[in-house]
């Protein structure tokens, strides 16, 4: 699912890569570069399937033994009491 803005961010990105840690990472450089109006993808997906075409790819660089594709969930809005 895309992610939405407004006064709040939601929805679920997929990135590749070998760690959830780096995962989270990806995912912060990429809404980075979104909110600075940039359109680096950084590994980043908004689809699953996107993702999964894209490491299972047998011209890409990404390896089956090392990397997989995580999913990111967000949900960034206002604190409310």
């Amino acid at each position: 699912m895309p992610i939405v803005h407004s006064d709040r961010i939601s929805g679920t990105i997929y990135a590749i890569t070998s760690s959830a840690e780096r995962a989270g990472d990806m995912a912060l450089a990429y809404l980075g570069a979104k909110a600075e109006g940039r359109t680096d993808s950084y590994g980043i997906f908004d689809h699953k399937d996107e993702a999964g075409k894209e490491l299972h790819n047998k011209y890409g660089s990404y390896e089956l033994d090392r990397d997989r594709v995580y999913a990111i969930s967000l949900d960034i809005r206002t604190a409310e009491q």
